[in-house]
């Protein structure tokens, strides 16, 4: 597979010297190859937090010269996993503080917070930018639009890892080994989990309800671990980019739930290995085609909003009688509300919604369209724009 261009790139590449770019994000999400890319040509000194040799080295800096001597004359200083790093910030901070023409770049797979303590001493000294798997985006810049549209059914079945699209014939071997020996790598290494079992009990949970309103009360039941510990373990998967909590929104009703909680997975690919179930999109039942573009929608529109370098507050909408509104999203302030269906189209807001929040636009998305909401100038029927 050749290069496929990042949209974060113009970001990284803003990042002035005063300032470490730390890239954080999934496995195997393309951190590594980005960053590869964008210091080829440059002498750079390369180090990563899963080679021992190199922790080694970068734990045991202690004076001015021997960070001096890590930086020589390079133009790029870029450490790879670094949350694997004991100190990581303490380095990080030291090294910008030299203040020298040599750029600091640094990945991790997990937020910087779980290498062993609050992320206090790099504070003012970093600019923190997320990678994701590809976006729809992405892959139609560097595809086309009408190919996209037509791996759709793939893409909803095997993800958007950077693994997946370089050996498609591959993926679902490959989802199975990263789901089972890489994923979880940083959860287990740098935080303290006392039943591993149980975690990957916790997340094939997830998987099979994704969608779904959960609480974390029912998420203990069926686990077998206590409240505090599905909470804690949640907020791992999140920091570690393998889930995404979507809260519920609530302001004008009294019976609008105002706790409650949907879960995500970062990408569907590895929600279906965590289930083991990578059959074709369209052999699937309607309800689990829905639960799937629902899942794909909702992490796509907030890579969208997320690469157009814009803000924007997203909850999903539910009523204790199950009135519900998949995706509501805050713009800039300009509210949207999003339904996603396989195949219906023109639904309508439930009228308790539409009552409470006049402003909000209302839209259907379904399999046809769905690109039209995640492409810049994409038109419903999948064709480029004039």
């Amino acid at each position: 597979m050749s290069y496929i261009e990042r949209d974060i790139t113009p970001i990284l590449k803003s990042v002035p010297e005063s300032k470490a770019s730390v890239l954080l994000g999934v496995r195997q999400a393309g951190k590594s190859t980005l960053c590869r890319h964008l210091i080829e040509g440059r002498k750079a000194a390369i180090y990563s937090g899963d080679e021992p040799r190199d922790v080694k080295i970068l734990s045991a800096v202690e004076s001015k010269a021997e960070l001096e001597k890590i930086i020589g004359s390079n133009e790029i200083v870029f450490i790879d996993e670094a949350q694997r790093i004991p100190s990581i910030d303490l380095l990080i901070k030291r090294l910008v503080d030299l203040k020298t023409k040599c750029k600091v770049i640094v990945t991790g797979s997990s937020s910087l917070e779980l290498a062993g303590g609050v992320f206090e001493s790099a504070a003012g000294r970093t600019d923190t930018t997320y990678l994701a798997p590809f976006s729809i985006q992405e892959l139609v810049n560097h595809y086309s639009l009408p190919k996209v549209m037509q791996d759709l059914p793939d893409r909803l079945v095997y993800g958007n890892l950077p693994f997946v699209l370089d050996e498609p014939m591959r993926a679902q071997k490959n989802l199975m080994e990263y789901f089972n020996s890489v994923v979880f790598k940083d959860i287990f290494s740098l935080s303290d989990v006392r039943r591993p079992q149980q975690l990957i009990d916790l997340v094939r949970i997830i998987a099979r309800n994704i969608g779904s309103v959960v609480s974390y009360d029912s998420l203990s039941r069926d686990t077998g671990l206590s409240k505090t510990a599905v909470i804690n373990y949640l907020t791992l998967l999140e920091e570690c980019f393998i889930i995404k909590i979507l809260p519920s929104y609530a302001k004008n009703l009294e019976n609008e739930l105002k706790k409650s909680k949907k879960i995500y997975f970062c990408d569907v690919g590895l929600r279906n290995a965590a289930i083991r179930d990578f059959s074709p999109f369209l052999s699937r039942t309607p309800e689990e085609q829905g639960v799937l573009l629902e899942n794909f929608f909702i992490i796509e529109r907030m890579k969208k909003i997320y690469l157009s370098d814009q803000y924007a507050e997203q909850y999903f909408w539910r009523t204790k009688n199950k009135e519900e509104v998949d995706f509501v999203e805050f713009e800039n302030s300009k509210p949207k509300a999003f339904e996603v269906k396989l195949s219906k189209s023109n639904v309508r807001a439930p009228a308790s919604f539409s009552r409470a929040y006049p402003e909000m636009e209302f839209h259907t998305v379904n399999k046809d369209n769905i690109l039209e909401y995640l492409v810049d100038g994409a038109s419903a029927n999948g064709t480029e724009p004039a």
